[in-house]
């Protein structure tokens, strides 16, 4: 438990960082660009990133699942296989994008970025083998840091060669950039931990076969909830064009921010139940899964609540007035991510311990689910209907994820449990959504002052529940 706890803490504090440079980035890329080029800028980096994610081939989870299986002596075989496999499926993809320039099936908007963004397909998949070894070592700090420095290049490239009137291209090449760099990073950091062996190991077919056969399935479920992700914009850019995709975006970003404890546990369960369950530790694995359970439903409640009750203020000021008609999206937006956040701890443990196939096909039903709702609704009710079909479609994964947890080798939680925990978060939100709605005052002095309160209600109900033990707060106002 405690490697565990150290794992998450690494993660976390690394996605708080990343997400803290996207908070400061975010708004200074929308007062760079007009709408129009922020939603063009949206569609795009969605289907980037969907492209991406097919040329990775699942590589960061299998590589760090298969590195956290092996032994100290047999790891490097596991390394060089994904590293061969990360360069064979970067060469592939890029062959196919320059064959699809060829004969021009390539969509008009992005034919002026390909050669810019096309350099970013390697090297992304390099980045991702070197982050997932340390992620498998469980050095879990030095994957975040490299992912830091990703983001942190990225913003401040983009930013720059924005401001120096590159426009979009600018932001493009400083994300292409930004994985050039963390990949030279990322590699010279494996080879400092490994340099005796590294030289001389070659991976072996068994390795291969391994790492590409749990890659291949993380990728179905990796780009199942991906697309779940992005389905959204891309079929709001297709049906209302770059305004409203502008508009949407602006509500899916900050809806998505909540899960940055939920996604640091996620991250940390993976190779952390993969070792238990090869020991055969399933009280272990149990344990894990009510801590983590709790504690991403505490945090989504403090964040997730919060946003809601001040989202129109937070829009208004974090994007401009211009993007305050997406604050309802986004208080819908957070209601599916309340819920399917609650699920990314278990999520991780069955695909950690034999269930993979059945959380990647749960994940591909899911996603036909949200490709059937938003058709129905986005032509007719634009960003809203988007953000009321993906909410249904986070809200389906919620109850096969738990079915699944039901079915599974592992403790289901009591259904006191979950009645009692949501019973104090409700307390929470009803109380903090009624001083709000009592006080009038500007966007940003609702930003400034409402914060604060929320979290004092937040604590008051929790520490009196229990669920967070007055000895961990006096510990962290002790080391302060």
């Amino acid at each position: 438990m405690a490697s565990l706890l150290r794992s998450v803490f690494s993660i976390f504090s690394g996605r708080f960082t990343t997400t803290l440079i996207g908070a400061v980035f975010t708004p200074i890329l929308v007062r760079l660009l007009s709408q129009q080029e922020y939603g063009l800028f949206a569609g795009i980096m969605a289907g980037v990133t969907i492209y991406a994610t097919i040329s990775k081939g699942g590589l960061f989870d299998a590589t760090r699942k298969t590195v956290a299986q092996y032994d100290e002596n047999n790891v490097l075989g596991a390394v060089t296989g994904s590293f061969t496999l990360s360069i064979l499926y970067g060469i592939m993809a890029s062959a196919l994008i320059i064959i699809s320039l060829l004969i021009g099936i390539i969509p008009d908007i992005y034919i002026d970025y390909i050669p810019v963004l096309i350099l970013s397909i390697i090297s992304g998949n390099l980045f991702s083998v070197s982050k997932g070894y340390f992620y498998g070592r469980q050095k879990e700090h030095i994957g975040e840091l490299l992912n830091v420095l990703r983001i942190g290049t990225y913003s401040v490239s983009a930013i720059i060669l924005a401001v120096l009137g590159f426009g979009l291209m600018g932001v493009f090449a400083g994300y292409t950039l930004s994985f050039i760099v963390s990949c030279v990073v990322g590699i010279l950091l494996l080879i400092s931990y490994r340099r005796e062996s590294l030289r001389s190991t070659r991976p072996s077919l068994e390795d291969i076969s391994t790492i590409s056969t749990y890659g291949g399935y993380q990728l179905i479920g990796g780009l199942s909830a991906l697309l779940l992700y992005k389905t959204d914009i891309l079929l709001v850019q297709f049906f209302r064009g770059q305004g409203a995709t502008a508009l949407y975006q602006s509500a899916i970003i900050p809806a998505e921010m909540i899960w940055v404890v939920p996604a640091a546990i996620q991250a940390a369960f993976l190779q952390s139940a993969a070792s238990d369950w090869a020991a055969d530790n399933i009280k272990s694995i149990n344990n894990s899964i009510k801590a983590g359970t709790k504690y991403c439903i505490l945090s989504l409640s403090l964040f997730g609540f919060g946003l809601f009750t001040l989202s129109p203020s937070f829009v208004t000021l974090y994007f401009g007035p211009e993007y305050a008609d997406s604050a309802t999206a986004l208080q819908i937006l957070i209601l599916g991510t309340f819920v399917m956040g609650i699920t990314r701890p278990i999520n991780a443990v069955l695909q950690a311990t034999g269930w993979v196939r059945h959380t990647e096909i749960a994940a591909a039903i899911i996603l036909g689910s949200n490709i059937i709702f938003n058709l129905l609704l986005i032509p007719r009710y634009g960003i809203m209907g988007a953000a009321v079909g993906t909410s249904l479609s986070y809200i389906f994964m919620f109850v096969v994820k738990i079915y699944l947890w039901r079915i599974s080798t592992f403790d289901v939680l009591s259904g006191w449990w979950w009645s009692r925990i949501f019973s104090v978060q409700l307390a929470y939100f009803m109380t903090f959504y009624f001083i709000v709605s009592s006080v009038s005052l500007s966007p940003a002095l609702s930003i400034a002052v409402f914060p604060p309160v929320g979290l004092a209600i937040f604590m008051i109900f929790n520490i009196s529940a229990g669920y967070i033990p007055l000895s961990q707060v006096r510990s962290l106002v002790a080391r302060r």
